[in-house]
């Protein structure tokens, strides 16, 4: 044992979820038609991973907004309008520093056309951000002491974080329908990671991309279509600080503003080609073990001792399931009715809470779903936001007090209406949830020696040991080293007493 104290240190890793961040923002969009605008379908919005800056106690969130408008004309066509909005905004915490990792993503967007003015639209969107800081604490600790301090170790398991890798690629997907296309009128599309396994250098992702296009035929009488396209993609992305069973928290999206949808036409058939843009950000985390101080005393002098505590995040398996949903609702009165559903032209579900419970993960939320139909009476088309509820449910070996990142698509949405007004859906959501949990802990950082300990007045000493009284405590309270309990008393082997007994201890000095 090294004559004086020696110290050192380990880094933890400590994520929080910070306050969401929602925000208002305006911008104009031009529709490029020559005939005038007479009535605003839908406007869609959406974003993919901001990108983050950290300070001192706040960090910068800014990103792009898709802005997306379906539109008729005074004639009865249907076209669109898109516009690449940037937004930014500010989150504060103390739990924020120039070395944290800002973790964000849309969680919710709303948005509402203000005004309509010589084919000029202004629009409104809220963005709502869920933000995550992820900090490396460094913990110092008492590692060796002087030959006078008796101490007890214990290995402290802990998880930190070993680095982050950003990486982006483009997916290409062909779809073929059988009718000629005018025009498209909305692109959508999601991405729902399935499965992230981390090896030496790199992380192989698995994910499905969930698109749909809608659109107007170029027939003798236009009609807006809607096709649906999933597809499973995988990708191993570069990452020097992955090895072979290292913890990852991924975040993956879309490129909004970068999607891109031609189409292309022969004699048999016509192709809608998607261009997909993806992001993704990569934290790795390994677990360490470090071996500590668990107890300590001197055999010479009074000790004080001064604790650090800490919190240490832990990942857990990710959550990853599908589930089928649906609900009903009925059109008040003042909706025109449904005579013809057009299209289900966007669907996006909105967390409103989860948890934990019993070993059962359940989620609940709302599925807003546009859709574009045909109203008899007005001998044109109509929009309308129908809105269901769901409650979804999983079994899963987590349990306690956890932390979520979820992201939840929608496909396969399903509308039936019956008598105009009775709206039926149904849809399958894929549900992604990264989990993690914080633990408290503690360590020994430093001691000091005040006065001497008393010296022994006697030469022998009886103590009366009780069943289960373990040595080491038998040790401290005399201040003498565990190793002389068994020295002297050479029946005794076990670390416990395992009957009440009578301990004799001789204070010679080549004992001290």
């Amino acid at each position: 044992m090294a004559n004086n104290n020696s110290y050192d240190k380990f880094f933890s890793v400590k994520k929080v979820r910070l306050n969401d961040v929602t925000s208002s923002f305006e911008c104009s969009v031009t529709i490029d038609s020559t005939e005038n605008i007479a009535k605003v379908l839908a406007v869609n919005v959406s974003s993919g991973l901001p990108q983050t800056e950290a300070l001192n106690g706040e960090a910068n969130i800014s990103g792009n907004a898709l802005v997306t408008i379906v539109y008729e004309t005074e004639s009865g066509l249907v076209g669109n309008a898109q516009y690449c909005s940037p937004y930014s905004l500010k989150v504060t915490s103390n739990e924020i520093t120039p070395q944290s990792h800002i973790l964000a993503k849309v969680q919710n967007i709303d948005s509402k056309v203000t005004a309509l003015n010589n084919n000029v639209a202004s629009v409104e969107y809220e963005v709502t951000l869920c933000v995550y800081a992820v900090s490396v604490v460094e913990v110092p600790y008492l590692s060796e002491t002087s030959d006078d301090v008796c101490t007890t170790m214990e290995d402290m398991t802990y998880q930190t974080l070993l680095g982050t890798c950003n990486s982006n690629w483009m997916e290409n997907i062909e779809v073929s329908v059988k009718e000629p296309v005018r025009s498209v009128i909305s692109t959508t599309s999601d991405v729902h990671l399935t499965s992230a396994e981390s090896n030496d250098g790199f992380v192989t992702l698995c994910a499905t991309l969930v698109s749909k296009i809608t659109y107007v035929t170029d027939t003798e009488e236009p009609q807006i279509r809607t096709v649906y396209n999933k597809t499973e993609v995988k990708q191993e992305v570069e990452c020097s600080y992955s090895t072979k069973g290292s913890l990852l928290d991924v975040m993956i999206d879309d490129n909004s503003c970068e999607v891109k949808t031609t189409v292309s036409e022969n004699s048999e058939e016509v192709k809608l080609s998607i261009t997909i843009p993806l992001d993704v950000r990569i934290l790795v985390y390994g677990v360490n073990t470090v071996t500590i101080p668990a107890d300590l005393f001197s055999t010479e002098n009074v000790l004080t001792t001064t604790t650090q505590s800490f919190e240490n995040t832990l990942t857990c398996e990710p959550i990853v399931f599908d589930k089928k949903i649906e609900g009903s609702l009925l059109l008040s009165d003042d909706e025109p009715r449904i005579d013809k559903l057009l299209a289900v032209n966007y669907s996006k579900a909105v967390i409103t809470n989860e948890y934990i419970d019993s070993g059962t993960y359940n989620l609940s939320g709302v599925l807003t779903s546009n859709l574009i139909y045909f109203n008899d009476e007005e001998s044109r088309p109509n929009s309308i936001d129908v809105e269901i509820p769901f409650v979804v449910s999983y079994q899963t070996e987590i349990d306690g007090d956890v932390m979520f990142d979820t992201h939840v698509t929608a496909c396969d949405v399903d509308v039936m209406v019956k008598k105009g007004r009775d709206v039926y859906v149904d849809a399958v959501l894929l549900v992604h949830s990264n989990v993690c949990k914080t633990t408290q802990g503690a360590v020994i950082s430093d001691i000091e020696k005040t006065e001497p300990l008393p010296e022994k007045d006697c030469a022998i000493e009886i103590y009366f040991g009780k069943v289960g009284e373990k040595i080491w405590d038998i040790a401290k309270k005399l201040f003498i080293r565990p190793e002389l309990i068994y020295k002297q008393n050479p029946t005794l082997t076990e670390e416990t007493l395992p009957e009440d007994m009578r301990l004799a201890l001789y204070y010679q000095k080549n004992y001290k």
